[in-house]
């Protein structure tokens, strides 16, 4: 870690700590300070998955069964969500509520205020800390809602990729059980209609911190599972990537999975070897034992030459395994140094799936529940791979597994003091009915106009136009919806909830009523989001622009669609006042309009001091940009450093 991170651990009050524990670890309440840059306010809806990643025949095939956990589609969009996509690069010293849990070998630093991320395990006796954080919280474009920071461990509820409350608050709180304290966190997961709750439980004595998350379907129909820890550790000298493991499943990023060896791919690539990795790679090491049975400890782990490794294991329902590295290309070091200043990391995970592109049933009234376990790898180290696989074998908490487990089920139905609310979205679902009650996962945090607004709705009461931009979908909403007065607004939320169930049609037809009705940007910005023709997409986003013109995000989606007209382009963005002018992806639009129009030398300039917070990972729109100018100017000028994020 750098010297900048280890500063930023340090508290900048006075720790308020919980009664003491007579048998348990220290959990204590801190205010920490971190260079972060600020998430922003909200964007538009979600119509669209930035990352269309879907599991094919082939990649069944080629998995097999998994008896008792039946595959299923994952959801086609991120409604209700909206985008977090306004964040900039600019850091500020912040001061973050945290909890930290401590005994005489490890201290555990949680951020509940962005999604209950584990952001720090330190191995006091070396004071080397087995998870990696970056110099600031830089946010990127690499999670569902677009807003993603490297560093800690993350715990991913949803569908493929970075939750939708990676960078977000949850609530926090202490159950005391057995003379035992265990942190709980818990929120709201609004995709799936699930409760998120991950405790954590550090004994006196132990070497490994336990966390366990309990999730329960309390639905009548099955929802599509999906969960991954996400542990980033640091990469140096002498990484070795370990696990019991002979063989992975490869995502190649051409939308298909292969089987090869590990750490001998056969490719010429030692999976083991991440230092070495050419490329962007990710591998999902299959953990089961002969004939299809799962691990009852799958793990896995890295060592290196500089300090105690970092050991992923965990109770055999979660049998996923995987390591994603970055790897050696150029664009592949811009996206570390994006991401993290001065250091390296790499990912190693855990998933209730074999692989990130399956999605599991979790059927009407299903509880599924599992401990995880992080620690500390010490002791010699073998030259010989296997005997290196062995040794780190030898120090599975097993026993702690299966105690952390009995602990973890005596505190289940513990109301928790509470240290944190999460935000309003479970209190809403509580008082419309649709979620019940639990004291052990309180939702009592105060509503804002939109959360008050739709639990007026529930009641009864027509919807407001404050919910335009606020949608609520599923089988539940759409009754509550359906109950309203005609009129443009109704048919704008009823769009909503068709677009979500997967009913394309009937959503549009809803979004073209609801503007026959009243023209509103809402509708007329879903119908440019949703409609494949190019033109009317364009006209659809230019009049949802007209009717909102001091929307930013409008604007931008607009020019973004105008893209083929540089001319208008030019002029919409001449009569911006100077701070939208300078807005970044106005800038981008900018700059592929001045190209178009032969404008190089204004283009060059922008092109040299453009940078776009928000570019998406595997975008290739700034190589784009360039190649479209250096074939305008006639030059074979390679890919500027600040432009390439190439990953492969």
């Amino acid at each position: 870690m750098s010297t900048n991170s280890r500063d930023a651990l340090r508290p900048s009050a006075d720790p308020r700590p919980a009664p003491e524990a007579p048998t348990g670890a220290t959990i204590t309440r801190r205010t920490v300070t971190i260079p972060a840059a600020d998430v922003g306010p909200e964007g538009l809806p979600l119509l669209r998955l930035q990352h269309e990643t879907s599991i094919t025949d082939a990649d069944r095939e080629l998995l097999g069964e998994q008896p008792g956990r039946r595959l299923v589609e994952r959801p086609t969009c991120m409604l209700p969500y909206r985008a977090q996509d306004r964040y900039g690069r600019t850091v500020t010293e912040r001061a973050f509520d945290t909890v930290e849990l401590a005994n005489e070998h490890l201290r555990a630093t949680f951020l509940p205020e962005l999604g209950g991320r584990l952001w720090s395990l330190v191995d006091l006796a070396s004071g080397r800390d087995l998870l990696f954080q970056p110099d600031a919280i830089w946010f990127g474009n690499l999670a569902l809602r677009d807003a993603w920071f490297a560093g800690g461990i993350e715990w991913n509820l949803g569908i493929t990729g970075h939750w939708g409350l990676t960078a977000s608050p949850v609530g926090a709180g202490i159950v005391e059980v057995d003379g035992q304290q265990i942190l709980r966190m818990w929120a709201f997961e609004r995709l799936t209609s699930l409760v998120w709750r991950l405790e954590a439980w550090l004994p006196a004595g132990s070497r490994h911190l336990y966390t366990s998350a309990r999730i329960a379907n309390h639905h009548s129909y099955a929802v599509p599972f999906y969960w991954w820890s996400n542990a980033a550790v640091p990469l140096a000298d002498g990484a070795r990537v370990l696990t019991e493991a002979t063989s992975s499943f490869h995502n190649d990023y051409e939308d298909r999975l292969i089987r090869i060896g590990h750490p001998d791919t056969g490719r010429d690539v030692d999976s083991s070897a991440p230092l070495k990795a050419p490329r962007a790679a990710d591998y999902f090491f299959d953990t089961a034992r002969a004939g299809g049975e799962p691990a009852a400890t799958p793990w896995v782990a890295i060592r290196d030459d500089e300090g105690p490794g970092t050991l992923l294991a965990s109770t055999s329902e979660l049998r996923g395994k995987k390591q994603f590295v970055w790897g050696n290309t150029r664009g592949g070091h811009r996206w570390q140094s994006w991401l993290n200043g001065e250091g390296r990391y790499l990912e190693l995970q855990s998933g209730y799936a074999r692989t990130q592109k399956e999605h599991i049933a979790l059927e009407p009234g299903q509880r599924v529940s599992w401990v995880e376990a992080f620690g500390a790898v010490t002791g010699e180290r073998p030259e010989d791979y296997e005997a290196e696989v062995r040794a780190v074998a030898a120090q599975l908490p097993e026993r702690g597994l299966e105690r952390a487990r009995e602990v973890f089920d005596a505190a289940a139905d513990i109301a928790p003091e509470v240290w944190r609310n999460a935000d309003g979205w479970g209190r809403v679902e509580v008082e419309a009915g649709h979620l019940p009650a639990d004291p052990a996962v309180p939702f009592c945090a105060e509503l804002d106009p939109e959360q008050a607004a739709w639990v007026a709705v529930a009641g009864g009461a027509e919807p407001e136009p404050l919910l335009a931009g606020s949608p609520q979908v599923g089988p539940e909403w759409l009754g509550h919806v359906e109950r309203a007065s005609d009129g443009w607004l109704k048919e704008l939320l009823l769009g909503y909830c068709a677009w979500a169930d997967g009913e394309p049609s009937s959503a549009v037809a809803h979004w073209e009523a609801s503007v026959a009705a009243e023209p509103n940007a809402a509708a007329l910005h879903c119908l440019a989001a949703v409609t494949e023709d190019g033109w009317d997409s364009f006209d659809y986003a230019e009049r949802a622009w007209e009717a909102r013109p001091e929307d930013d995000n409008l604007l931008i989606d607009y020019l973004t669609r105008a893209r083929s007209v540089p001319s208008l382009v030019l002029r919409v963005i001449d009569r911006l006042p100077p701070e939208r002018q300078q807005l970044p992806r106005v800038q981008l639009a900018l700059a592929n309009a001045l190209v178009a129009e032969g404008r190089l030398v204004s283009a060059r300039a922008v092109i040299d001091e453009l940078v776009l917070p928000n570019l998406r990972e595997t975008s290739n729109e700034l190589e784009d940009l360039w190649r479209s100018y250096t074939t305008a100017a006639g030059t074979l000028d390679p890919l500027p450093e600040h432009l390439d994020f190439r990953m492969f």
